[in-house]
C-alpha cells in the first residue's frame, strides 16, 4: 500500500531535481536584467545553491553579486568570465565585488577568469574585488588576464586544485597592484601562484599551505603572512623574469614565517627553500629563519639575497 505513494512522491521530486540541473540560463538573464540597466545593481542569492554548465557572464561595471553556492558542472572553460566583452562601456568609476560565494568545480575548468579581449581601450579595467570567497577544486581557482589591475581580495580561499592564482602570459594593460588580504591558498597540486606576466601582488596576513610548490614569481610581491609545506624536493618558491619588464622579487617581512615539516638537515629532499634564475632577483627575508633548508641552504641562486634588517644572506 506504501509502494505507490513513494513512487508518486519518487514521480514529483524527480522532475524538480531535474528542472534544477542547471540555474545558468535564468541566473545569466537576471545579470542581463543588469546589464541592459543604467546603473550597476546588485544580485543577492540569500545563500542558495545554483547549479552551472555554462560559463556566467559578469560584468564588473554593472553588478555586484551576493551569498551564494556555485555547483559549476562544465567540462571545458571556466565557471565565472569576469569582462566588459560584448558589452558597452560606459567609462563610469563603479566598484562591484562578489562577495559570499562559494565555488566548487573540477580540475577541468578554472574557476574565475577576469580579462577583456579588446587591444585598443586601455580604460577598461575587467577586475572585480572579492570578499569572504571560497574557490574549490579548479584548474586555475583565479585567473587573471588581459586589462585586469588592482585585484582586492579579502579574507579569500583557494584550495583543492591545480594551481590557485594563475596570470596569464602576454597580457596587456595588466598587473597594476593587486593586493590579497588574510585567506588561504592551499592543497593545490601544481602551485599556489603561478605568475607568468610580471604582475604585482601584495600578500597581508596571507596563508600559503602544503601546495605542490607555494609561488612561481615573475614580478614584484611584497608578503606578510605564514608559509608551511611538507619537503617536496624542489623549491618552494622561485623567481624569475621576463624581457624588457623588471625582474621577479620577493620582500618579507619580518614577523612572516616559513616552515617546512619534517625537514631533516642531515638529509634534505629539496636544494633550497627559495630559488632566484637571475642575477638581478631580489629578495628580502625576515632576518630570523628556522626549520627549513635543502642541500645548497636555505636559498639558492645567483639573485642578491638580504635579510629584513639588510645584512647579506648568508646559507651559514
Amino acid at each position: 500500500m506504501k509502494y505507490p505513494v513513494f513512487l508518486a512522491l519518487l514521480g514529483a521530486v524527480i522532475p524538480a531535481a531535474l528542472a534544477r540541473a542547471d540555474d545558468g540560463t535564468a541566473l545569466q538573464a537576471m545579470l542581463n536584467g543588469c546589464y541592459a540597466g543604467t546603473r550597476s545593481c546588485i544580485v543577492d542569492l540569500q545563500g542558495a545553491t545554483k547549479v552551472l554548465t555554462r560559463t556566467l557572464r559578469v560584468n564588473p561595471e554593472l553588478v555586484t553579486i551576493r551569498n551564494a553556492i556555485l555547483e559549476c558542472r562544465m567540462t571545458s572553460g571556466t565557471c565565472l568570465y569576469v569582462s566588459q566583452d560584448g558589452f558597452p562601456h560606459h567609462d563610469w568609476a563603479t566598484t562591484n565585488r562578489l562577495e559570499g560565494i562559494t565555488l566548487r568545480g573540477n580540475k577541468s575548468i578554472d574557476g574565475i577568469t577576469m580579462n577583456y579581449t579588446g587591444n585598443n581601450n586601455y580604460n577598461v579595467n575587467a577586475a572585480m574585488a572579492l570578499f569572504s570567497v571560497s574557490i574549490q577544486g579548479f584548474n586555475h581557482g583565479l585567473a587573471l588576464g588581459n586589462n585586469v589591475w588592482g585585484v582586492d581580495m579579502f579574507n579569500v580561499m583557494i584550495g583543492n586544485g591545480n594551481i590557485g592564482i594563475y596570470t596569464q602570459p602576454g597580457t596587456h594593460n595588466a598587473g597594476e597592484r593587486s593586493t590579497f588580504s588574510g585567506g588561504t591558498i592551499y592543497n593545490n597540486a601544481f602551485a599556489g601562484i603561478d605568475e607568468e606576466s610580471c604582475w604585482e601582488f601584495d600578500f597581508e596576513g596571507t596563508s600559503f599551505d602544503f601546495n605542490g610548490q607555494q609561488m612561481i614569481l615573475r614580478g614584484g610581491t611584497s608578503f606578510t603572512g605564514h608559509i608551511e609545506n611538507a619537503d617536496t624536493g624542489k623549491p618552494e618558491i622561485v623567481l624569475g623574469a621576463l624581457v624588457g619588464v623588471p625582474a621577479g622579487s620577493l620582500y618579507m617581512s619580518a614577523g612572516s614565517s616559513i616552515t617546512v615539516d619534517g625537514w631533516d638537515p642531515r638529509h634534505p629532499k629539496q636544494p633550497c627553500f627559495v630559488q632566484t634564475t637571475l642575477p638581478y632577483n631580489n629578495i628580502k627575508i625576515p632576518a630570523t629563519l628556522y626549520g627549513f633548508g635543502g642541500t645548497q641552504g636555505a636559498v639558492c641562486g645567483p639573485g642578491k639575497v638580504v635579510t629584513w634588517d639588510g645584512q647579506p644572506f648568508s646559507n651559514k
